[in-house]
C-alpha cells in the first residue's frame, strides 16, 4: 500500500497552480484537482499536467469541498495540498519510505507558512480511509477521523521531513475577506474556543482597515484562551493572538507591559515574544535586558531551525535582531561593534541601503574617538 493521491481544491489559482503541480508530477501516483468555480485560466493551466479534474459547486464549506476531493482519490494514501503550496522531498526514498510504514495512519509534514519562514508540523498525509474526513466550514480539521482510526486500528501518527512551502500570503489577501469574514464569524459562533479562527478574523479585519475591530477579535480570542484548562493553554501555536495584539499596541505606542507579561507566562519559550521583550527594553534604554536576548537569537541558524508547534520569521535570527543589537551598541558608544552589526543586517534586510548608511555613520563616529596615544583622550 504505497500509492498516493495529491488532492487539491482550487479556485482562480492561475498565478500559482503550475508550480504546485510541477512539484507533484512524478512524485505522486495521482493528482486530483477539484475546481470550485474558477473564472481565470486555472483549468487551462492545470489540464496541461497529468491530473484528474472534477468540479464542485462552492457552498461556503471548505470541508465539503475537501471531502469531495477525498472521495475521488483512488490511491492508498492522500496528500492534501493547496495550489499555493509546493511539495519539497529531501530524497527520492523519503515519500515511499513513509507510505510503506505499516505502523502509521498519518504523517506530519513540515509546513513553511510564508516565504522566508521556518517550518512547523502539520498533518497533511494520511491513509485513504472513509473514516477520515474533514470537519469545519473553515480552517477545517482532519484530526477527529485520524484519532478514531488510531484508537481502532492501533496505528500512530509519524513526523516526516517532507516539506510544503506556502507562497500564497505574499499576494494581497484582501480579496478573500468577503468570503472569509462571514465564514469565520459563523464558525466562531458555533466554536468560540477556536483560537486560530479568532486570530484569522482579526487579521482579516486588520487587512480591511478596521484596526479597532481587529484588536477586539484578538482580545476576544485571548479571553477564550484564558478560560481554557491549563493543559490546553500552553501550546505555542496559541501564542499568535497575543503576538498580533502586542504588535498592534506597540506600533500605536500603547502600553504592552501587562499583556506581554501574560504572554510570557503562558509561552516562555516563544522566540518572537522574547524578541518583543528586547524591543520594548531597547525603547526604554534598557540595553542590559535586550542584549543577551538578541545575541541568543542571532546565534540561531534560521535555515536549520525547526519548532514543531510554531513557525517563525527567519528575520528574527538575522536583521531584526542584528539591527536592534547594533542600536544598543551605537547608543552605548561601541561604534565599531555597531558598524559590524549594521553590515551584517544589510545582508538580509529589506532595506540594505539604510543599514549601510547606519554602518557608515557608526564607522565615522568610531574614527572620531580619541585614541590612548592622543593627549586629548585624558
Amino acid at each position: 500500500m504505497t500509492s498516493v493521491t495529491a488532492a487539491l481544491i482550487v479556485r482562480d489559482e492561475a498565478a500559482v497552480i503550475a508550480d504546485c503541480l510541477r512539484s507533484l508530477a512524478g512524485r505522486v501516483d495521482e493528482i486530483v484537482v477539484v475546481d470550485t468555480g474558477s473564472r481565470d485560466d486555472t483549468i487551462d493551466i492545470a489540464t496541461k499536467f497529468p491530473i484528474r479534474l472534477h468540479h464542485f459547486t462552492w457552498c461556503d464549506d471548505f470541508s465539503a469541498a475537501r471531502n469531495f476531493a477525498l472521495e475521488q482519490a483512488r490511491s492508498d494514501w492522500i496528500l492534501y495540498i493547496d495550489a499555493d503550496e509546493r511539495l519539497d522531498v529531501p530524497d527520492d526514498d523519503a515519500l515511499p519510505r513513509a507510505l510503506a510504514d505499516g505502523t502509521k495512519v498519518a504523517w506530519r509534514l513540515r509546513l513553511h507558512p510564508r516565504v522566508g519562514w521556518t517550518g512547523y508540523s502539520e498533518l497533511r498525509l494520511f491513509r485513504n480511509d472513509p473514516r477520515i474526513r474533514f470537519r469545519g466550514v473553515i480552517h477545517e480539521t482532519i484530526w477527529p477521523g485520524i484519532e478514531a482510526v488510531m484508537g481502532t486500528d492501533g496505528r500512530e501518527v509519524g513526523s516526516s521531513d517532507l516539506s510544503l512551502h506556502h507562497v500564497g500570503y505574499e499576494a494581497d489577501q484582501r480579496p478573500k475577506n468577503p468570503r472569509n469574514i462571514p465564514l469565520l464569524r459563523d464558525h466562531l459562533a458555533r466554536d468560540p474556543d477556536n483560537l486560530f479562527c479568532w486570530w484569522h478574523l482579526g487579521d482579516c479585519l486588520r487587512l480591511a482597515g478596521d484596526e479597532e475591530a481587529a484588536a477586539e477579535a484578538w482580545a476576544n480570542g485571548i479571553a477564550r484562551h484564558r478560560a481554557l484548562a491549563p493543559d490546553a493553554r500552553s501550546g505555542l501555536g496559541n501564542s499568535i493572538l497575543h503576538l498580533a495584539l502586542l504588535k498592534l499596541r506597540h506600533r500605536r505606542g500603547e502600553a504592552v507591559d501587562d499583556l506581554l507579561a501574560e504572554a510570557l507566562e503562558n509561552f516562555p519559550d516563544n522566540l518572537a515574544l522574547q524578541w518583543m521583550v528586547a524591543q520594548v527594553a531597547v525603547d526604554r534604554g534598557d540595553h542590559d535586558t535586550a542584549r543577551p536576548i538578541l545575541e541568543r537569537l542571532l546565534a540561531i541558524d534560521g535555515d536549520a531551525f525547526f519548532e514543531p508547534q510554531l513557525a517563525y520569521d527567519k528575520a528574527l535570527f538575522s536583521h531584526l535582531s542584528a539591527e536592534l543589537l547594533a542600536l544598543c551598541a551605537f547608543r552605548d558608544g561601541r561604534f565599531d561593534e555597531a558598524a559590524r552589526l549594521y553590515r551584517e543586517a544589510a545582508h538580509t534586510s529589506p532595506d540594505p541601503e539604510a543599514c549601510a548608511v547606519k554602518a557608515r555613520l557608526a564607522e565615522l563616529r568610531a574614527s572620531a574617538l580619541p585614541t590612548r596615544a592622543d593627549p586629548g583622550a585624558r
